[in-house]
């Protein structure tokens, strides 16, 4: 009975059939011309650029496309109910010029191991409807949820939450243009995502690695028509998923433009406060304030541009502390089965009490943990993608910190006034330069 819970996921995802996406409909990575031939083979009409959904989470196929078929009317129908299955693969390869002895290539949630061929993630995702009602289940192994959750928590809570990155049910209400839905949202911020195949870089940005990787609570979502959504919930906080560090809870709001004439034209902008400091935090349980803007213009027929704005407050009784991160971004399809993409990104962190993200690594290289810092990554990446639902990605990408982030060479351990051979891996360098090599399938 131990893990009773994961058979029963486990079991609901391998008996159904499959249609589309995790967060979106399968989509070709070199769509940047509105290629439709990839939502044709899927047998959806719904956008062909992922990144139509990313502010809400990857539930906004749900709530965009399968608020359509689960309509109150349908249901008045009484059509039958439905299910869809879904997944993806991504194998890999990194080399980190600096050779790091611990083989991490540091501030990464993709490519952050070096000189390792492995499995990089593995999707698995259904959905379903029953007239009014939908769901989505997502469940990820590999490197990504590896990584990622490393807190203290029992063997059952570890294997599931690891394992399940999005769980999520809705109902579309008698008023038509309302819906209500809740469960675990996944990457509630910013146009990225956690599968690397639906990106158009093979890793994402510094901006993806400061946000919050999942959110639960509720949410009512509203279609003010011609392509606007506004959608308003409440959250735990940021990844407080198996329980709440605090007692007060996070409201997030957010207004969606798609266009209706060109899908890969859209402007989503977010807001999001609420305490997310542990009760009892010296610092006092202030409210941080987070903003989210992001938007894609497609410009001709094989270029599509993309920028970003992610920026925080969190005041103290010591003063602020908050971030700001910008991020640039095109892609050019040189020709059907190959494209090219870019990136540039800069976060500045400020720090009036305590650094909100690198407060840790400061306190290992003997840095004052109020410092503020700079950071940000070049990255350039080839993408051949000969048929549909299969990338082979070449990517390169220089980090660069005005602090010790990275690792280089053979890694100590612990401060350098106090060497610890069984403590934290302390970086030594500001800068890594990383080449990955990927191929990507998924249906």
């Amino acid at each position: 009975m131990k893990h009773g819970w994961l058979r029963l996921v486990i079991g609901f995802v391998v008996l159904t059939r499959g249609r589309a996406l995790a967060q979106d409909p399968p989509t070709d990575p070199a769509a940047t011309a509105g290629d439709a031939a990839t939502d044709a083979a899927a047998g959806v009409e719904a956008a062909a650029d992922p990144a139509e959904s990313a502010s809400a989470g990857s539930s906004d196929a749900i709530t965009e496309e399968g608020e359509a078929a689960c309509s109150a009317e349908e249901s008045e129908e009484g059509s039958s109910p439905s299910s869809v299955f879904h997944g993806a693969i991504e194998a890999a390869y990194a080399c980190n010029l600096n050779a790091p002895s611990n083989r991490v290539n540091a501030w990464r949630w993709y490519d952050t191991r070096h000189d390792l061929v492995g499995l990089q993630g593995a999707l698995l995702a259904t959905e379903w409807s029953a007239g009014s009602v939908s769901g989505t289940v997502q469940l990820q192994l590999g490197v990504l949820a590896e990584l990622f959750w490393d807190g203290p928590r029992t063997p059952e809570q570890n294997l599931l939450w690891r394992l399940m990155q999005q769980a999520t049910t809705a109902w579309q209400t008698p008023f038509e243009p309302l819906s209500l839905e809740g469960g675990v949202f996944n990457v509630p911020f910013g146009p990225e995502y956690n599968n690397a195949y639906l990106n158009w870089q093979w890793s994402s940005s510094n901006l993806f690695a400061l946000m919050p990787y999942q959110v639960a609570g509720f949410r009512l979502n509203y279609d003010l028509g011609g392509g606007l959504t506004a959608r308003a919930g409440v959250y735990n906080g940021w990844d407080q998923i198996v329980a709440d560090n605090n007692a007060g809870k996070s409201v997030l709001v957010s207004l969606e433009y798609d266009d209706p004439d060109d899908e890969e034209n859209y402007l989503y902008f977010s807001y999001m406060v609420g305490n997310e400091r542990d009760t009892g935090d010296a610092r006092g349980p202030y409210a941080r304030h987070t903003f989210d803007l992001y938007g894609q213009w497609h410009v001709a027929a094989p270029l599509s541009l993309r920028a970003h704005l992610f920026a925080g407050l969190e005041p103290g009784r010591d003063g602020n502390d908050g971030w700001f991160g910008a991020a640039l971004a095109g892609r050019f399809a040189i020709h059907d089965t190959f494209s090219v993409a870019s990136r540039g990104d800069a976060v500045r962190t400020f720090a009036g009490g305590e650094n909100l993200f690198h407060a840790d690594t400061l306190e290992l290289a003997e840095l004052p943990t109020s410092r503020s810092t700079l950071l940000g990554s070049a990255t350039l990446t080839l993408d051949y993608h000969p048929v549909e639902f299969v990338s082979v990605r070449l990517k390169m990408r220089h980090d660069r910190a005005d602090f010790p982030l990275f690792f280089e060479g053979v890694v100590p351990r612990g401060s350098s006034s106090m060497p610890d051979p069984e403590g934290e891996d302390r970086p030594t360098a500001s800068s890594q330069t990383t080449v990955t090599a990927g191929l990507t399938t998924w249906f």
